[in-house]
C-alpha cells in the first residue's frame, strides 16, 4: 500500500533522568484516484473548428424531434432530357424511331415517335403496341396535339363545346345537330371515311333527345359512312341512351355499333339469344363512379390521376350488359349504393347467365371502350356534366383518336410498370457524431414494341395496299425517386416495415411530402442515391432500419432491413491509460505510476438515456498491459464513454485535470445496461477524423481525502528515574486536547453514495531509538497508550516493525477523534544494556495512515 509522510513525535530527556516528549506535525498529505479526458476540451473545439472550415453540401430538412439531412451525392451526367433511344428489332417498309424520356414538372414519363413519311398516304397512321411483341392493340399517338371533334348534338343539345372548355387548348369542339349531319353527311365525312376530324361524339340528352328516327338516331344512309370514318381508326363516342334497349322503341342505327363494343343488349338481334337477365329488370343509376384500373392507359392523359370516388350527374344503364368474355375494356363503374333510376336502394348488379345458370356479364359500368370505340353514360341528365365527367370526356376522346395524320406521335401511357432493386445501404463517416446513411438503388426498366402501320394509294390498281414500319424496342426507365425508411425494433421486414406513406390513401400515389420520405432529385441511369443524415440512427443503434426504394412511376422495391450496428464502419479504435495520478494534476508525470491490469469497459448511450455496453468489453477480458495501456478496436463512428467498474478500483477515484474531482464522471447504476456501478468519463467522438483516440484515465486513491488533524502533545516534563517502571504523561486527562489524535476524513464529501465504496484505514505508529546526542540510551523503553475503553497499544523502541494503533470504518462522519485516557513512557530495569546517564533524551514517534484491502 502507498505511504503517507511522516509524523515526527520527539522525545526529550533533560537533566538527572528527566524525560520530555514533544510532537511535530509534518506537511499534510493528499492522496487519491482521478479520471479524465486529457484536454477533453481543446479537443471538441478544434473538432467544431474543422468541421466549420468544410464546404456545406447539406440541405438541412427538419421533422418533428429528428433532423434529417438529405445529402444527393454526384450524379451520372446523363441528363435525362436526353433519353433512351430505341432499338429495331424487326425492319420494315419504313423507318421508326422511339425516344423514352421522364418529365419532372409533369410528373410523367412518355415515348416519343417518329417515322418516314410515305408517299401517296390514303389517309392517316395507326400506331400499334404491345409489351411482348406477340399481342398487339392499336393506340392512339396524337398526345401533345390538338383534337378535333365533331359534336353530333340531338335536337337543340349542344352541350360539349361548353363541357370541353377547360381543355380548350387539347381539344377543339364543332357541333352540328344530329339532323343536319343526317342529310349532310358528306360535309363531314368523304366516301372513303377520312375526315378533317379526329373523332365523332354523339349524345348529350336523355334518350338522346328522342326515338324519332333520323332526328334522334342515324339513318340508313350516314350509319355505313360513320363506320367507315371507324374503320380509319378515327374515334367514335357514343353517349347515354344512343345505343339502347330495343324495348323502348330503340335507336336501331346506333344499336348496330353495340357489337363494336361487345355490350349484351336486351331484344337486340344478331346477338347470343342463349342469354337470360336476372330477375330483376332494373336501371341501374348514381352519381359516383370510380376506375376500376386507375393506372390504365384512359386515366392518364390530358388528366392524370382520375382515381377514387368521382361524382358525376345522376344517370343509368338500361338492359345493358358488359360481357366478361368481352375484348372491351369497363374503365369505370358505379359506386353502390345503386338506385333504379333514382329511386330505391340495391347494391348488387343485375347480373347475365348463361343456359347453365353461370354469370357471363352485368350491367354495372359507366364508361367502356374498345379500339376507337367508346361508350359512356353523360346525358341522362340533360345539359349537365361534372368537372369530374368533363376530364373523363377528355380523356376518353384521345384514348380513342387512333388515326395519326402526321409523322410523329407520342405515347404518354408507356409507364415503368417495374420495380426497383431493392436498396443498398452504406455508411459513411462524418466529422461529427451523426451517421451518414447512403441509400441507393438501381430501377428496372419496362419493355414495350411499337409498330405503325399505313395505308398508301397505289395507281395502278386503285386500290390501297397496307404498309409497316420497323418494328422497335423501346426500353421505359423513370428512375428512382427516392426512398422511405423507417426505424424500430423489429427484425422482420414485414409488408409495409419502411411505413410508406401514400397521397389521398391512393396505393398508386406515393406521399414524397412525408417525413420519413427521402428525395432524389437529379435521377440517372446509373443508379440513383440518397444519403441520410441522423443523429438518432447511433442512438438506436440495436434497432433497425428499413428502406424501400420507389421509382418516378410509383413502384416500390421490396424491404431492405438491416440492424443498424452492422451498417457503421467498425474499424476505429480508442487507446486507453491508466496511471496513478499522485498529485492529481491530470497530467501523467514522469515519477507517477501505470496502473496495470484494469479492465476497461466502453459505453453507448442509446436514445433512452440508458448506457449500453459494447459487446467485446462486457466479459471484463479488456485490460491495461505492463504498459498501462490497452486499445479497443473495431469500432464503429460513434460516440462513446470509456467506463471503470467501481468494483475493479475499490478506493480510488477517478481525477480529472485541475484537481481532484469527480463531478464530470457519472456514477450510473440504473441507467447502464447490466445495472453496474461505473466510473464514466464524458463522451468520446470515433469517427474518420477522430481514430484511435487517447483517453488517459488518472487514479488517485483515498488516502488522499484522509489526513491527521491533531496529535497528542506529549511533554512528560522532568522526571527522576533511579529504576525501572512507568513515567505517565503529566497531567494526563482524557478531556484535553493535547492528549487526542484527530482524523480528517473527507471521502464521503465527494459522493455520498458512494460510502459503501471505502475501505477500512489504519494508523500506524512507531517509535526510534531514544539518543543523547549521538548516544544511545534508554534502550528497550516503549511508550504505552490506553484507550478509554482501557485498551492499549504499546509501541517499543527496539521494535522497527509498524504497530497498529487504529482501524478506522468508513463513516459518514468528516472527522474521528481519539482521546486516550493515560499515555506513558516505560523504562526497562536499568542494566549494562540499558545504561542510563543523566542527560537529554530524544526520539522520534512515526504516525502512519495505511489503507488497508
Amino acid at each position: 500500500m502507498k505511504w503517507m509522510p511522516k509524523f515526527l513525535l520527539i522525545l526529550v530527556l533533560i537533566g538527572n533522568f528527566i524525560v520530555n516528549i514533544s510532537t511535530v506535525v509534518a506537511t499534510d498529505i493528499n492522496t487519491a484516484v482521478t479520471t479524465s479526458l486529457e484536454n477533453e476540451n481543446d479537443f471538441l473545439n478544434s473538432l467544431k473548428e474543422s468541421q466549420a472550415s468544410l464546404p456545406d453540401q447539406r440541405e438541412l430538412l427538419t421533422q418533428k424531434n429528428q433532423t434529417l439531412t438529405s445529402l444527393m451525392q454526384p450524379l451520372n451526367q446523363l441528363k435525362q432530357s436526353e433519353g433512351i433511344t430505341s432499338t429495331t428489332i424487326k425492319n420494315g417498309d419504313f423507318e421508326l424511331h422511339g425516344n423514352y424520356s421522364f418529365d419532372d414538372t409533369a410528373d410523367s414519363g412518355s415515348v416519343k415517335l417518329n417515322w418516314g413519311k410515305l408517299p401517296n398516304l390514303a389517309d392517316g397512321y395507326k400506331v400499334k403496341r404491345s409489351t411482348d411483341d406477340v399481342n398487339w392493340e392499336e393506340i392512339s399517338s396524337n398526345y401533345g396535339k390538338k383534337v378535333k371533334i365533331l359534336n353530333v348534338y340531338p335536337n337543340d343539345a349542344k352541350y360539349l363545346k361548353k363541357w370541353m372548355e377547360p381543355f380548350a387548348d387539347s381539344i377543339e369542339v364543332d357541333e352540328v345537330s344530329l339532323e343536319e349531319f343526317n342529310k349532310n353527311y358528306k360535309y363531314y365525312i368523304k366516301d372513303d371515311g377520312s375526315s378533317i376530324y379526329d373523332g365523332l361524339y354523339f349524345g348529350s340528352a336523355d334518350s338522346n333527345g328522342g326515338w324519332v328516327a333520323g332526328v334522334n338516331d342515324l339513318t340508313e344512309k350516314s350509319q355505313p359512312v360513320v363506320a367507315k370514318f371507324a374503320d380509319t381508326g378515327r374515334s367514335i363516342i357514343l353517349g347515354h341512351d344512343t345505343i339502347t334497349t330495343a324495348g323502348q322503341g330503340g335507336h336501331p342505327w346506333f344499336n348496330t355499333f353495340a357489337p363494336k363494343l361487345d355490350l349484351w343488349v336486351k331484344d337486340l338481334k344478331n346477338q347470343n339469344n342463349n342469354y337470360t337477365m336476372g330477375a330483376n329488370y332494373i336501371w341501374l343509376s348514381g352519381t359516383k363512379v370510380k376506375f376500376i384500373d386507375p393506372n390504365g392507359d384512359l386515366a392518364q392523359y390530358p388528366n392524370k390521376g382520375l382515381s377514387g370516388e368521382m361524382e358525376i350527374q345522376r344517370t343509368h344503364t338500361v338492359d345493358q350488359y358488359y360481357l366478361y368474355n368481352s375484348d372491351a375494356i369497363r374503365w369505370m363503374v358505379f359506386l353502390p349504393t345503386f338506385s333504379n333510376n333514382g329511386s330505391g336502394s340495391f347494391n348488387e348488379p343485375d347480373y347475365l347467365y348463361d343456359n347453365q345458370g353461370r354469370k357471363v356479364g352485368d350491367d354495372n359500368w359507366y364508361l367502356i371502350t374498345k379500339n376507337n370505340y367508346a361508350m359512356i353514360q353523360t346525358g341522362h341528365t340533360t345539359g349537365a356534366c361534372t368537372d369530374d365527367e368533363a376530364k373523363i370526356i377528355a380523356n376518353t376522346i384521345y384514348y380513342t383518336s387512333n388515326l395519326n395524320t402526321s409523322n410523329s406521335g407520342t405515347d404518354p401511357k408507356a409507364d415503368d410498370k417495374a420495380a426497383p432493386n431493392a436498396p443498398t445501404l452504406t455508411s459513411n463517416d462524418t466529422n461529427n457524431d451523426k451517421f451518414d446513411l447512403t441509400i441507393n438503388s438501381r430501377d428496372n426498366p419496362s419493355y414495350y414494341y411499337y409498330q405503325v402501320t399505313g395505308n398508301v394509294n397505289d395507281k395502278t390498281t386503285n386500290k390501297t395496299i397496307p404498309k409497316y414500319s420497323d418494328v422497335i424496342q423501346q426500353q421505359v426507365l423513370s428512375d428512382i425517386k427516392g426512398y422511405f425508411y423507417a426505424i424500430d425494433s423489429n427484425s422482420n421486414p414485414g409488408t409495409n416495415a419502411a411505413n410508406v406513406k401514400y397521397k389521398d390513401s391512393d396505393p398508386s400515389k406515393v406521399d414524397t411530402s412525408a417525413a420519413n420520405f427521402l428525395k432524389v432529385t437529379q435521377p440517372n441511369t446509373n443508379g440513383n442515391s440518397a444519403t441520410l443524415t441522423n443523429d438518432q440512427l447511433l442512438k438506436n443503434s440495436k434497432n433497425y432500419i428499413h428502406v424501400v426504394a420507389v421509382d418516378r412511376d410509383n413502384n416500390i422495391s421490396t424491404v431492405q432491413t438491416q440492424k443498424i450496428s452492422d451498417l457503421v464502419s467498425s474499424n476505429r479504435s480508442v487507446k486507453v491509460k491508466v496511471w496513478m495520478d499522485s498529485n492529481y494534476n491530470g497530467i501523467i508525470d514522469t515519477n507517477e505510476k501505470i496502473k496495470d491490469n484494469m479492465p476497461i469497459h466502453i459505453f453507448k448511450k442509446n436514445t433512452d438515456d440508458s448506457y449500453e455496453e459494447l459487446q467485446q468489453t462486457t466479459n471484463s477480458t479488456i485490460k491495461t498491459g505492463n504498459d498501462g495501456t490497452c486499445s479497443v478496436n473495431n469500432l464503429q463512428s460513434n460516440t462513446y464513454y470509456v467506463g471503470l467498474k467501481i468494483s475493479d478500483c475499490r478506493a480510488m477515484f477517478p481525477t480529472v485535470s485541475g484537481g481532484k474531482s469527480i463531478s464530470q464522471l457519472i456514477n450510473n447504476k440504473v441507467n447502464t445496461i447490466s445495472h453496474d456501478n461505473y466510473f464514466l468519463t464524458t463522451a468520446i467522438i470515433v469517427n474518420k477524423d477522430n481514430d484511435n483516440n487517447t483517453v488517459n484515465l488518472g487514479l488517485i486513491d483515498q488516502l488522499g481525502f484522509i489526513s491527521i488533524k491533531k496529535l497528542p502533545q506529549l511533554d512528560f516534563g522532568v522526571s527522576l528515574i533511579p529504576y525501572s517502571g512507568s513515567i505517565r504523561l503529566p497531567n494526563t486527562n482524557p478531556n484535553k486536547d493535547e492528549n487526542t489524535l484527530t482524523i480528517e476524513d473527507n471521502r464521503t464529501s465527494l459522493q455520498a453514495d458512494l460510502s459503501d465504496y471505502f475501505v477500512p484505514y489504519k494508523v500506524n505508529i512507531q517509535l526510534s531509538a531514544f539518543k543523547q546526542g549521538k548516544e544511545k540510551g534508554l534502550q528497550g523503553s516503549s511508550i504505552t497508550l490506553t484507550f478509554p475503553n482501557e485498551n492499549t497499544v504499546t509501541v517499543s523502541s527496539e521494535q522497527t516493525d509498524k504497530q497498529l494503533l487504529l482501524t478506522q470504518q468508513p463513516s459518514q462522519n468528516t472527522e474521528d477523534t481519539t482521546k486516550f485516557k493515560n499515555i506513558s513512557l516505560n523504562v526497562p530495569q536499568k542494566s549494562i544494556a540499558t545504561i542510563i546517564k543523566p542527560g537529554t533524551y530524544t526520539a522520534t514517534m512515526t504516525y502512519e495512515i495505511e489503507n488497508t484491502p
